[in-house]
Parts: structure tokens; C-alpha cells; sequence
């Protein structure tokens, strides 16, 4: 769990210790520093993806920097000097000194904060030979480092806001104690065979998106709906007693997902409950009271209605429920960018919703 391989963007075999989630803040700068006296050099890449010659942003960025440039190369000449695979851009490689940090420092929060044309892409730290100590491909919200599980635990000792992907968290307990003293923003539950969510979970005051995958919990506890900082919620599990209406609490949340009959310990003969016997079959009407909600989507429910009060949504999808025909509020919804009510009898498509033109 805590030690991955796979191909990155650059093509090469990945042996790392993995982030659960982008180090920022404080977090962020005492890495930096961290990364600054490990290594000699740092690697930031301009796509060049715009007929522009500078985007603003990046250009701001490479002239700081320029004082501290050993080499840029194409990608053609990175993938001759390491036999790796690049894409395209020009690669830019620098100095790891006291005011080349202070920069890093100036104009990032995070490491996720580095995506072109925001700014240069990919923050890397490079080892002697040129490979990665430290890496990010930041489109795909993957970050890491060269080192091993007992220094990644002793960097976590260190720096509160590090919460590597460590084997020891394949036991639920300690992954939940060092996402809470980390304060994570991301928090992933799956395939621990929980039967209930700790109220314990009520300490994680930072995070942003949670997800659940956990075929056994049956209800939602109040302590869920206490995360006052959640924006994305997303839950898979065989059924579901129902959304508490404590939901309308999650001021901030804007994305909500319910799969039921959902199993990740598949056992000979299990099957999901028939739609028609599922617990979950009901929205509670609070929901419209999450006004920053945009996006609903349930899978596999015994759903047969859908409150009005969802009419200020832009992306709805319940599919493969109980609903007979097209909710009349749905039709009204022109602003909607993207509705699937399929596996009903009587479906809608945004095509007939919107508006036909003139010449058609």
C-alpha cells in the first residue's frame, strides 16, 4: 500500500513512497526546505501548449529563476540523456540555493499549485544521476519521493502535514490516527471491512473530499456531517439506511455520490439486494439546503421520487432506480450540463431539454 510502481509520465518504473495528499501550508514550505538540503537541483517544466510566446504566469516565474539556471533542454534532448520517455515542453533545470527556495516559497502553497499556465509544471527534485528524489505529476494529483517507508515515517514525525502512504496504514486504526494528525483533505476508506464510520472521523476539520468505499456500513453517523470543510462525499456500499437529513450542514459541499450494491470482498453466491428491497429508496428534502451542491449522482437505488428541491443542480445522474417517469421540476432545468436518468421508463436527454435553435 505504501509502496508504489507503475509507469509515470515520463515512462520510467516508479519505486516510491506516495502522498495520500498534496503537503501545503507549512507543510509545503518545511518540505521545500527539506527537499532544498537533500538535493542540488530542481526541475520545473513550460508546456508551451498556447501560440502566446509567454504565459504570464510561467514566464513571471522562469525569469525569478533565471539567476539559478544550470541547463533547459527539449524534450527530445531530456529523453536522449536519460533513455526516458518525456512530453512535450521545455525543461528547465535549476539550483537548489537559500533564494531559489524563498521563491519556491513565494509562489506556491503547494505542490499542486504548480500546473501550467498557472505556472511551470511538475515540481521536481533531482537526484545526482537525474532522477527523481521528489516528484509530482500534478494534472493527476500524484506526488512522492525516493525514500524509504522508515524515512518517510520519520519525516512525518517531523513535519505535521507529511501523510505518506505507509504500510502500516493497512490497518484502519492507525491510518485514521495519522489522517487526523495530519489533517488530511483527502481521506480514502476502502476494503477495511468496516461495519459502522468512527465518530472519531468528526476531528478531521480540513478535509475536502472523503471517499467510502465500504460494502458493510449500513448508516451514516451525525459525526459525517460535523466535516464542515467537505466539498466532495462520495459513498459505495451494498445498501444504505438512508442521507440523514444532518446533511444540509455540509455548507460547503458540492458534489455528492451514492453507489449501493456496490461489494469490493465479492464472495461465491453474493448478490446486491434487489432494487425494490434496498433500504435506500428516498432524497431527504434538506438537500436543498446544500446551495453550493452542483453535482448528484446515485447509482443502483430503490429510489422512486426526487424532491423539487434539487432543481438548482447542473449535473444530475440517478440510474438504475425505481423512478417511473421524468420528475416535471427536470424539465424546467435548462441550465442542466449533464442529466442521466436512464434504466426508467420514461427517460430525459439534455437535447430535450435545451432550448432547440432557430434554424432547426
Amino acid at each position: 500500500m505504501g509502496l508504489e510502481r507503475g509507469k509515470g509520465e515520463r515512462g520510467y518504473d516508479l519505486v516510491a513512497v506516495s502522498f495520500h495528499t498534496d503537503p501545503r501550508g507549512s507543510a509545503y514550505e518545511q518540505l521545500i526546505d527539506e527537499l532544498i538540503e537533500k538535493t542540488n537541483r530542481f526541475l520545473l517544466v513550460d508546456r508551451r501548449r498556447y501560440n502566446d510566446d509567454e504565459v504570464p504566469g510561467v514566464s513571471k516565474v522562469l525569469r525569478k529563476l533565471k539567476p539559478y539556471l544550470i541547463e533547459s533542454c527539449t524534450m527530445e534532448e531530456m529523453m536522449m540523456q536519460s533513455g526516458a520517455m518525456y512530453s512535450k515542453g521545455v525543461y528547465y533545470i535549476y539550483r537548489c540555493t537559500p533564494e531559489s527556495r524563498q521563491i519556491l516559497k513565494e509562489v506556491a502553497n503547494r505542490f499542486q499549485d504548480w500546473l501550467y499556465p498557472l505556472l511551470p509544471d511538475d515540481l521536481c527534485f533531482l537526484k545526482e544521476d537525474g532522477s527523481d528524489y521528489f516528484f509530482s505529476v500534478v494534472h493527476e494529483e500524484i506526488y512522492g519521493m525516493k525514500i524509504t517507508q522508515a524515512e518517510a515515517i520519520e519525516l512525518m514525525e517531523r513535519i505535521p502535514g507529511l501523510f505518506f502512504r505507509l504500510d502500516r496504514h493497512r490497518e484502519f486504526e492507525r491510518y485514521l490516527d495519522d489522517a487526523i494528525r495530519h489533517q488530511t483533505d483527502v481521506l480514502q476508506i476502502s476494503s477495511y471491512h468496516l461495519t459502522e464510520i468512527p465518530e472519531r472521523i468528526r476531528e478531521l476539520t480540513h478535509v475536502k473530499k472523503l471517499e467510502i468505499f465500504e460494502q458493510d456500513i449500513f448508516r451514516l453517523p451525525p459525526a459525517l456531517f460535523e466535516l464542515k470543510t467537505l466539498e466532495e462525499l462520495e459513498i459505495m456500499t451494498a445498501d444504505l439506511e438512508g442521507i440523514p437529513k444532518g446533511i444540509s450542514q455540509l455548507k460547503q459541499l458540492q458534489r455528492l455520490t451514492v453507489c449501493c450494491g456496490s461489494s469490493h470482498h465479492v464472495v461465491p453466491g453474493w448478490r446486491p439486494k434487489p432494487k425494490s428491497e434496498l433500504c435506500f429508496d428516498s432524497l431527504p428534502e434538506e438537500i436543498g439546503e446544500l446551495t453550493e451542491l452542483v453535482s448528484l449522482n446515485i447509482s443502483y437505488s430503490g429510489i422512486r421520487e426526487l424532491p423539487p428541491e434539487l432543481e438548482r443542480l447542473r449535473y444530475l445522474g440517478v440510474t438504475n432506480s425505481l423512478i417511473e417517469e421524468t420528475p416535471e421540476f427536470v424539465s424546467r432545468m435548462t441550465w442542466l450540463q449533464h442529466v442521466d436518468l436512464s434504466s426508467t421508463r420514461v427517460g430525459i436527454s439534455l437535447e430535450e431539454i435545451l432550448p432547440k435553435k432557430d434554424d432547426e
